[in-house]
This record gives structure tokens, C-alpha cells and sequence, in this order.
């Protein structure tokens, strides 16, 4: 049964800046790849850490491999897209930039460039759906896949934000990240925002204003900033009833 904090913490309306779509990945989602791949051998075990467990920084790196493993088609990409999307949006998240290196795989038939189409048709799913949460797009360039690679990624990023209509929004930069991501680490942004809290003695209040000074550093123009802003405001009487 939630607590009363619990409650305050997930109602909190909340800006994700930096999600890895393959490192949000839940274990519910992972439980369907695996249960579409039998073939493959997964451990269920393997594939995420549990409240309380225990893990090298190495042991998280298996999972994001494993992942790497499931996700190797545009149906796959396009349904862990889609859960990550209303799992954030579960969790009163309102603006998320989500960010994901594309990848091509041969047996398959992926393409980067059907990747990249694939993560912005779950973004518009959702939105078509109404799901509660405005989605952006940067595409990563995983540093140690050296220049050439980069400079292809960074012309399809060029090719998607003027024809994405505002969804792709820039480039980022990824490659072992040390302590990342609400799937491998088996939190979410409500956890992460209430144990700052506990750890520093935030108020409430606190809480919130750091929330809404998150806002100023979208990418996005000063008029969606002034517009989500001005969610923030009208949210804020419901979550402090």
C-alpha cells in the first residue's frame, strides 16, 4: 500500500532529461522479449536489479547486453519505445527526453534510419493515445564506435530534426555510463526524487521547486518552457491537497 509520500512523490510532476531507451527497459517488458525469443536461452534472473539486490557496475553492464540481444527488430524496438514511454508517464513524469544510439542488424533487416523512424512512431503512438507526457528524441553516438560511425550518426540526426517535427531534438554523447537508468537499476524518478530528499532534508517544497527549475533546461524554445511551466503551477494545488 503506497504512503502518503509515495503518493506526493509520484503526483510531483516531474522533467526526465537524460533516459537510455535499452536502460529503461522494464522487467515486465523484458519478461515479454524473453517470452518472444526462447531460442535465445535468457535467464529471467539476468535482466534486472531488484530492490535491495546487490550488483558490480560489470554485472549491470550484462544486462544492457542482454537487452542488446532482445531488441534486435523494429517490433521490438517499437514496443519497449511504447512501455518505457507510458511507464515514465506512470510515474508523473511530463517531459522526457529519451535517447538511444540506433542500430542496424542484418538478420533482421534494421536499419539506424528504421530505428530512428521506429522510436519516433511509439512517440506518436503514445501521443495519439493521449498519454500524459511530451516526448523528445536525441539520437546517441556511442564514443567508442569511433569517428566514421559518429559522423553517420550525426547526419541522420541532421536529416531527422528537420523532418521529425520537433521530436528529435539534438545528438548525445553515451558510452559506460557508471550508475544510470530506471530499468537496469530498478528505480524511478519518484524514488530517485525522495531519496535526494531524505538524503539533503529537502521540504516539499524544496522538492518541488527543483522540479520546476528542471524545466529551464529542456531542449526546447522559451515558449514550450513557459508552457510547461505553467502546467507546473496549475498541477501544483492537487499534489499538495
Amino acid at each position: 500500500m503506497d504512503t502518503e509520500a509515495d503518493v506526493f512523490y509520484r503526483e510531483l510532476p516531474k522533467v526526465e532529461l537524460h533516459a537510455h531507451l535499452n536502460g529503461s527497459v522494464s522487467f515486465e517488458t523484458i519478461e515479454k522479449l524473453i517470452s518472444r525469443k526462447p531460442h535465445l536461452n535468457i535467464e529471467h534472473g539476468m535482466t534486472a536489479i531488484g530492490k535491495g539486490q546487490r550488483r558490480t557496475l560489470d554485472e549491470c553492464f550484462q544486462v544492457f547486453k542482454v537487452i542488446h540481444q532482445l531488441v534486435d527488430t523494429e517490433e521490438d524496438i517499437l514496443m519497449v519505445a511504447t512501455d518505457v514511454i507510458k511507464e515514465f508517464a506512470a510515474d508523473g513524469v511530463k517531459y522526457l527526453e529519451l535517447r538511444s544510439t540506433p542500430r542496424e542488424e542484418k538478420s533482421t533487416g534494421l536499419t539506424k534510419k528504421r530505428y530512428i523512424e521506429t522510436v519516433i512512431k511509439a512517440i506518436q503512438q503514445c501521443k495519439n493515445e493521449g498519454v500524459d507526457i511530451d516526448v523528445r528524441f536525441l539520437v546517441a553516438i556511442d564514443r567508442r564506435n569511433g569517428t566514421e560511425v559518429a559522423m553517420e550518426t550525426v547526419k541522420l540526426a541532421e536529416e531527422f530534426m528537420l523532418s521529425s517535427d520537433g521530436l528529435v531534438v539534438g545528438i548525445d554523447l553515451s558510452g559506460d555510463p557508471t550508475t544510470d537508468d530506471k530499468g537496469v537499476f530498478c528505480t524511478d524518478l519518484s524514488q530517485e526524487y525522495q531519496l535526494a530528499a531524505s538524503t539533503f532534508g529537502l521540504s516539499r517544497e524544496a522538492v518541488w521547486e527543483l522540479s520546476q527549475q528542471a524545466i529551464d533546461c529542456i531542449f526546447a524554445p522559451d515558449t514550450v518552457k513557459q508552457q510547461f511551466k505553467q502546467k507546473w503551477i496549475a498541477l501544483k494545488p492537487q499534489v499538495f491537497k
